[in-house]
């Protein structure tokens, strides 16, 4: 059985990409149903961070604003679904601007130290 399935992006338009299942799927469906009750509208997207292994609901502020966009406000939402790297809270909602900051650290690779010559 197929749990579901995503389209890219391309130049002759959207196009089926791959088939997944796994915990990403209750996961997702959990955090849209928070977005539901939540006193704005928003626009859904999913945003993947391949470098930490991490999807979150992307809750993008601008509901008339065309999908293929995707330009990130510091005001949307982003929602880290589960499971979540650790120190990542799933499922607690965070503006851009907040969360950001701390995934761009964590993915930015360590000085390399410098040997002696």
């Amino acid at each position: 059985s197929v749990a579901a399935a995503e389209t890219m992006l391309t130049p002759d338009g959207w196009a089926f990409s791959h088939f997944f299942e796994g915990p990403y799927l209750a996961s997702t469906e959990r955090a849209l149903r928070q977005a539901e009750v939540m006193q704005q509208s928003f626009q859904p997207r999913l945003l993947s961070i391949p470098g930490l292994y991490m999807l979150a609901l992307w809750l993008h502020g601008d509901c008339a604003a065309d999908a293929d966009s995707g330009r990130l406000a510091a005001t949307d939402l982003l929602v880290p679904l589960a499971p979540a790297p650790p120190g990542i809270a799933a499922h607690r909602p965070h503006q851009a601007a907040e969360l950001l900051p701390v995934l761009t650290h964590r993915v930015t690779p360590a000085p390399l130290l410098s040997s002696p010559a």
